[in-house]
């Protein structure tokens, strides 16, 4: 066998080892959709780590509403940049693989605000609120925008870290909205989680070692 020879036979065994990889990590995605669509419809991430409670008197209040993250980077464009780069800010597209872009299930946790007011429902009709977008983690955003524009006229309110209903003052419930996506069935996006949420104080997570 000649040296050309040896470099093919070289290069298709790589190929069969990467093609392996891949198969492996498919089939056990697969099983893992098959194994949460089986489960029970997931809580809203908002509500379980706000507690139902002080949830549903803030959602039913009619204060709080979703506006999407072209509001947001007005004032965190360095943020809004960041994300960009960030697996969150593709949520949806790993849906379209297993057909599931449209299933209430997985849209609760790969999209903004869905099955809640104001919220995602559907890239036809709410395209703006597609992803995990900033409100994805911190709820709804008017308020905070509101709070931000005009602090005088919202001076005798009284509203929740900053307007946002997970923002500064409630870093507990924004570390359980993201354990109620980050399963045990989902984790495999990190293996330090208290890392992984630290990393999310930078503009760009990608790069929050820099």
């Amino acid at each position: 066998m000649n040296s050309r020879e040896k470099s093919m036979v070289s290069i298709l065994k790589i190929f069969a080892i990467v093609s392996l990889f891949a198969l492996t990590i498919f089939a056990d995605d697969n099983q893992r959709i098959i194994d949460e669509l089986a489960s029970p419809m997931p809580e809203i991430p908002l509500k379980k780590a706000m507690g139902e409670k002080l949830y549903n008197d803030a959602i039913n209040s009619g204060e709080y509403s979703y506006v999407g993250n072209s509001k947001c980077r007005l004032c965190h464009r360095n943020f809004f940049i960041g994300r960009k780069n960030d697996p969150h800010d593709h949520a949806m597209e790993s849906l379209i693989p297993s057909k599931n872009e449209k299933n209430s299930h997985c849209l609760t946790c790969h999209s903004t605000g869905h099955r809640m007011p104001s919220g995602f429902v559907d890239m036809e009709t709410t395209p703006r609120l597609s992803n995990v977008q900033c409100e994805g983690c911190h709820g709804p955003g008017n308020v905070h925008i509101a709070l931000a524009q005009d602090k005088d006229k919202n001076k005798n309110k009284v509203f929740l870290g900053g307007g946002f209903l997970a923002g500064a003052g409630s870093l507990q419930v924004l570390k359980d909205i993201c354990a109620s996506c980050h399963t045990k069935r989902w984790n495999k996006s990190y293996h330090d989680f208290n890392k992984a949420y630290n990393s999310y104080k930078k503009a760009d997570p990608n790069n929050a070692g820099n």
